[in-house]
């Protein structure tokens, strides 16, 4: 889902809020990206749809919106063998329902740029989820969504370097680019500032890998001229040596595909 899309989304969503509360037939729910049914004292259709999540307890006849998350775009719904049901609002992150009082809870919303679309569980290890996000990867928790890693397996520094340039990531950059590169989360700011730019994923999501190892020291050392907030890190003591060894730790996020297509090459790997 790209920024554009989702701000067009929210800007609509915003224009209907007035709408909050209020039961509508079918023909007038927003548009739907992924639907379940919640079969805990009765049926429940939820829709996941571009304003949000919407329920109904009429067979879909009518709706009304879900006061958690009303306005944001949210991607996905999917209830899994436990009785569980899951969604992902945009800003709001992953969220699970409280079938008591059907309430709505944000269990993670460390995703970065990351949109689920899809979620599956089985009867056997009800603690292990497997989502696939918006770039078509597939990501995995095993303890009911409250961490996430790479269905290839957590990640582990191996070399000196690697180790050495995920220290300094942790320290100076993970808090805008996120937990192993994931990128920045979407915030309210985000999606209605268009002047705001985002801190991009870089692990192979995103497009780190269409640079050189040169060209990333140097944006790392010397900042960015399209924001401010990525400053020149050679004037807060990061030195060339700390620059190659981020650089060493960044690519080890990276799959063999973007190690192979690194830089210019990388238009031939499109």
């Amino acid at each position: 889902m790209h920024k554009a899309k989702i701000l067009l989304t929210l800007f609509l969503a915003l224009a209907a809020f007035g709408s909050q509360g209020a039961e509508i037939p079918l023909q007038q729910l927003p548009k739907i990206n992924d639907f379940a049914i919640v079969d805990s004292e009765g049926e429940q259709y939820i829709a996941a749809t571009n304003q949000g999540l919407y329920h109904s307890h009429d067979h879909g006849h009518s709706w009304r919106a879900h006061k958690t998350g009303f306005g944001l775009p949210a991607a996905m719904v999917a209830t899994t063998p436990d009785g569980s049901t899951y969604a992902f609002v945009v800003t709001l992150g992953l969220l699970k329902l409280d079938g008591k009082n059907n309430q709505w809870k944000t269990i993670n919303n460390r995703f970065g740029s990351q949109v689920l679309q899809q979620l599956s569980a089985t009867r056997w290890t009800p603690s292990r989820l497997v989502a696939r996000n918006h770039y078509g990867k597939l990501i995995v928790s095993d303890n009911y969504g409250d961490d996430w890693h790479k269905l290839r397996g957590p990640y582990h520094p191996r070399t000196d370097a690697e180790k050495r340039g995920q220290s300094i990531y942790v320290e100076k950059c993970q808090s805008c680019h996120g937990v192993d590169g994931v990128g920045e989360t979407y915030t309210r700011q985000v999606l209605t500032d268009k002047n705001y730019v985002m801190a991009p994923a870089l692990d192979e999501s995103a497009h780190a890998w269409h640079h050189t190892d040169e060209q990333l020291a140097k944006s790392i050392l010397e900042g960015s001229p399209r924001t401010q907030r990525m400053m020149a890190w050679k004037d807060a003591d990061v030195s060339d040596d700390d620059a190659r060894d981020l650089v060493a730790y960044i690519k080890s996020l990276w799959t063999q595909r973007e190690l192979d297509c690194q830089g210019p090459k990388h238009m031939e790997c499109m």
